[in-house]
C-alpha cells in the first residue's frame, strides 16, 4: 500500500472546491493535431499572464481573483499555476492586455476583434471570450482605462468605450481624425501613440465623458524622433526605439483643452547599447539580452537564453526565447510567472521556463476543462471530476473526503486523511508510482490510474498530448 501526499499547488488561494459545482469538460468535435508549443507573443498583466502560440491558440495563467482570465463567468477559481487554453479563441494573430483593468483583446485572421477578462461593472465576474460587434478589418488592438483602440487594415485608427459583460450590442467606433498610414499603436499610459509608415510618431489623448462617450484630442506629431519602429510609455513618459537600435525618452503634458505639449523633449538614452524593444523598464538588446532599468541604469537579467520578445507586468516579467519558449520571473504569489513553485516571499528570482500545456484527446476529439491537466513527477495529472462524465466514470465525493470512481465492474476508492492518501481497487490496496494531486481545488489523478478503470491512455511527451481511448 502506498501512502501519497496531495500536491496542492494552490491551497492558500482556492475558493473552488471539489464538492462544489464545476464547469463540465466539453469536446471540440474535431480531430486534434499535436500542439504547437512555441509562443509568438506573451503579455504580463497585473498578477496574471496571457500568451499567444504560433498555432493561433491563446493560453493564460496566474490570478483570476476578479475574473481577469476570462475562463468562467463568476470567478470561483482564484489562480492557475499551469497554462490553460481558452478553447473558443482560435486563429488569433495578435493580442493586447490591459493589465490594470484585467482585460484582453485579440484579433483573428479574418479581421474580427475578440474580448475577454474582468467585467468592469460586476464584481468578480468575467466577460467570456466573445466577438466585439460593430468593428471589422482590424490589424492590431490596444486598450487602456476603459477605452479600446484598433488599427485597421487601411492604416487608420478607431477607438470605442468598453461594454459590460451583459451588454452584447455593437460598439460605436470613433475614428482618430488625421491619422493615416499607421503601422503600430500603443495606448498604455497617459496618452496614446501611433507610428506611421515614414517612422514618425503621433500622440493623442482619449477619455470617457459622463455618458461614456469617447472624447479625443487632435493627434500631435512628436518632433525630435524619427525612423521609429517601437513606441511605449509609462504614464507621462514616452519611449521610442528606431530601426538602428537607438532609444529616446521624453515627457508630455495635456492641458485642460486637451492640447499636448512637451515637458521635456526627446533625448537619447542607453546610447551604449543597441536596443530592440522596451517595455515598462524592461529592455531587450539587439543581441537578445534582457535588462531591468533601475534608477536609469541597466541591470542584466541572468539565467535567460537569447530572447526575442519581452513583457513587464505589474510585478513580474516575461520573455520569449528564440526557440519560442516562455520564461518568467519576479512576483509569483498568484503563479503569474508560470512557475508552480516560489522562493520565500512568493518570488521567482531566477527566470523559470513556463511548463508546456497538455492536450487531452478522447477518441480523437480534444477535451478542454476549466482546470488544465499538467505534467508532474514524470506523469500527467488529469482533473478527474471534470473528465468523469466524458470518460463514462461515475464520480462521487463523501463528506469525509473519500472519492469513488466507478466504471463497469471496477471501483477505485481514494481515501484522503490529513494529507495522506490511500488508494484501493475493488477493495484491495493499489500501489501508485505517482501521487494523487490537486490543482485549483480540483482533485487530479495520474493518468496511469485510468487503466484500473479499463480505460486506455497513451502519453506522447514530445507532442505533450495525452490520448485516451474508451
Amino acid at each position: 500500500m502506498l501512502l501519497v501526499m496531495i500536491a496542492c499547488a494552490m491551497l492558500f488561494t482556492v475558493v473552488y472546491s471539489e464538492g462544489s459545482a464545476s464547469a463540465a469538460a466539453t469536446g471540440s468535435g474535431v480531430s486534434s493535431p499535436a500542439l504547437n508549443q512555441t509562443y509568438k507573443q506573451v503579455k504580463a498583466g497585473t498578477y496574471y499572464s496571457v500568451g499567444l502560440r504560433s498555432d493561433g491558440t491563446v493560453w493564460t495563467w496566474g490570478r483570476n481573483l476578479f475574473g481577469e482570465l476570462g475562463i468562467e463567468k463568476k470567478a470561483t477559481i482564484t489562480s492557475f499555476p499551469y497554462p490553460l487554453r481558452l478553447p473558443s479563441l482560435t486563429g488569433i494573430t495578435t493580442l493586447s492586455v490591459d493589465g490594470q483593468e484585467g482585460y484582453q483583446l485579440g484579433v483573428k485572421a479574418d479581421g474580427t476583434v475578440w474580448e475577454w477578462g474582468r467585467d468592469p461593472f460586476v464584481y468578480r465576474q468575467s466577460i467570456l471570450p466573445r466577438q466585439v460587434q460593430g468593428i471589422n478589418g482590424v490589424a492590431a488592438v490596444s486598450s487602456s482605462g476603459g477605452i479600446a483602440s484598433a488599427m485597421l487594415n487601411n492604416g487608420t485608427v478607431v477607438a470605442w468605450a468598453r461594454l459590460g459583460g451583459e451588454d452584447t450590442s455593437a460598439v460605436n467606433p470613433v475614428t482618430i481624425a488625421g491619422l493615416t498610414n499607421v503601422t503600430a499603436i500603443s495606448t498604455q499610459g497617459m496618452v496614446n501613440y501611433a507610428i506611421v509608415k515614414d517612422g514618425s510618431v503621433y500622440a493623442w489623448y482619449a477619455k470617457l465623458d459622463d455618458n461614456r462617450n469617447v472624447v479625443l484630442s487632435k493627434p500631435w506629431k512628436l518632433a525630435g524622433v524619427s525612423n521609429v519602429k517601437q513606441v511605449s510609455s509609462i504614464w507621462d513618459t514616452g519611449y521610442a526605439v528606431n530601426a538602428n537600435g537607438q532609444m529616446w525618452s521624453w515627457k508630455l503634458t495635456v492641458s485642460s483643452k486637451l492640447a499636448i505639449s512637451y515637458v521635456t523633449k526627446p533625448a537619447r538614452i542607453f546610447s551604449s547599447i543597441k536596443v530592440r524593444s522596451f517595455n515598462s523598464n524592461l529592455l531587450l538588446s539587439d543581441a537578445g539580452v534582457v535588462y531591468n532599468v533601475v534608477n536609469g541604469k541597466l541591470n542584466k537579467v541572468s539565467g535567460l537564453p537569447a530572447v526575442s520578445a519581452i513583457s513587464r507586468g505589474g510585478y513580474h516579467q516575461l520573455a520569449i526565447d528564440k526557440q519560442g519558449h516562455v520564461w518568467g520571473w519576479g512576483a509569483n504569489k498568484w503563479f503569474e510567472t508560470g512557475s508552480p513553485t516560489s522562493a520565500e516571499g512568493g518570488m521567482v528570482y531566477t527566470p523559470a521556463q513556463l511548463q508546456s500545456g497538455v492536450d487531452i484527446v478522447l477518441n480523437d476529439n480534444r477535451i478542454d476543462t476549466i482546470v488544465p491537466a499538467y505534467e508532474s513527477d514524470s506523469t500527467v495529472q488529469i482533473p478527474i471530476k471534470l473528465l468523469a462524465a466524458e470518460l463514462g466514470i461515475r464520480f462521487s465525493a463523501d463528506s469525509d473526503g473519500t472519492i469513488t470512481l466507478a466504471r463497469g465492474k471496477s471501483i477505485v476508492t481514494i481515501h484522503r486523511n490529513a494529507g495522506d492518501v490511500k488508494v484501493y481497487l475493488n477493495g484491495k490496496p493499489l500501489e501508485l508510482k505517482s501521487s494523487i494531486g490537486s490543482s485549483a481545488g480540483s482533485i487530479t489523478i495520474p493518468y496511469e490510474l485510468l487503466a484500473s478503470l479499463e480505460i486506455g491512455a497513451n502519453w506522447d511527451a514530445a507532442a505533450h498530448r495525452l490520448s485516451i481511448m474508451t
